[in-house]
């Protein structure tokens, strides 16, 4: 039942905002690519990728903080190592992450990376694991591969967001994120358009699923009710 309502609302994503269908299957490199980052992260007793929850009871989602709010640094984890290295400098004149960067734990996606969570509020600390609330999700396109990140609000005492997804924020990212790579000969990426919290929660179960189902296999994998 779970499975089949997560297809149901990621495919409704999908004829929304992208007029194309949310993949039910990992791309066979993407499978490899997982089992490759999974042999790399053996030799640590505790991976903050592979060994903590993406999820928690109270319906919040965990994120691995790569990149603070205003850093230029492409900080990325390398799996291998277990902490954050610097993969590139952003363009002085596109200026810092206009959000908090990170990293679903237990999750992969099309492109054989854990799918990416960016969180609302002041910068955070790079290494720094959080929680929050998903209050919608950003579906993005990078290099042509589906690369949707969910975006999710730190909460308060009482348990809700202390921020919201406003208009004028989706403008600011959708601005930074259209134009992050133009400095890479042959790179590309877009932002065609926006889903709600429910289809961010959806898509953290379905590339969670994916590292749950595909982990032990090296061709492509499809979700299965």
């Amino acid at each position: 039942m779970l499975l089949s309502w997560l297809m149901i609302v990621v495919v409704g994503l999908a004829a929304a905002q992208t007029a194309q269908r949310i993949p039910e299957e990992l791309p066979a490199a993407a499978a490899t690519k997982l089992n490759a980052s999974l042999a790399s992260a053996r030799t640590h007793k505790a991976h903050v990728w592979r060994d903590a929850r993406p999820w928690n009871e109270d319906g919040t989602i965990n994120g691995y903080i790569e990149i603070a709010r205003g850093d230029r640094r492409k900080w990325e984890l390398d799996i291998s190592k277990n902490e954050r290295a610097i993969d590139r400098m952003i363009p002085e004149s596109l200026g810092g992450y206009p959000i908090n960067y990170g990293i679903v734990p237990q999750t992969v996606s099309y492109d054989g990376d854990p799918f990416d969570i960016l969180v609302l509020g002041p910068p955070i600390e790079g290494g720094t694991t959080v929680r929050g609330l998903p209050v919608g999700v950003m579906v993005m396109e990078d290099d042509r591969i589906l690369d949707s990140k969910v975006i999710v609000s730190p909460v308060d005492g009482q348990g809700r967001p202390l921020y919201q997804l406003t208009e004028p924020i989706k403008q600011q990212l959708a601005d930074f994120f259209n134009r992050y790579k133009q400095h890479i000969p042959g790179a590309s990426t877009s932002v065609p358009g926006w889903g709600t919290r429910e289809e961010g929660i959806a898509l953290v179960r379905l590339t969670h699923a994916f590292f749950q189902q595909c982990r032990e296999r090296t061709n492509a994998c499809v979700v299965k009710q």
